[in-house]
């Protein structure tokens, strides 16, 4: 199949936007998930991400519906890493080298993972800092 090496990392502000039909960017955000999977592509996320996801649902709507989007997720197709500790390293060092542009410790940490497994794209309506050379392909 064509495309099955292209792997791509989906953020928190597309998985928002996703589940979220109120949200302004839903339509956006479910065309390009869709779009993605019918290219082939792999779909990565973090354990940061979906706790991340998981806590702005709570404090926005019932106890039901984030954990109808737990579920979703860990019933998907869509690969969840996790990291260690060297990756928790490795993002205090990229902090630490780039004090002067206030990259939060989430970002950091993603990026390491993505090195980590070859990812080199992500999907996001957010700002990216574009960390390992990795491209923030917008919605």
């Amino acid at each position: 199949m064509a495309g099955t090496g292209r792997k791509i990392f989906i953020d928190s502000s597309i998985l928002i936007a996703f589940i979220d039909g109120g949200n302004s960017n839903h339509l956006i955000a479910s065309k390009a998930i869709r779009d993605l999977a019918s290219l082939g592509y792999r779909l990565y996320t973090s354990s940061e991400v979906i706790i991340e996801s998981y806590t702005l649902f709570s404090n926005e709507v019932g106890s039901s519906v984030v954990l109808e989007f737990l579920q979703t997720m860990l019933q998907s197709n869509i690969e969840i890493l996790f990291p260690q500790k060297a990756d928790l390293i490795t993002a205090h060092r990229i902090l630490r080298v780039n004090k002067d542009k206030q990259i939060p410790l989430n970002e950091a940490l993603n990026a390491t993972l993505m090195q980590k497994r070859g990812i080199f794209q992500i999907l996001t309506f957010a700002h990216w800092s574009n960390l390992f050379g990795t491209v923030a392909s917008r919605a």
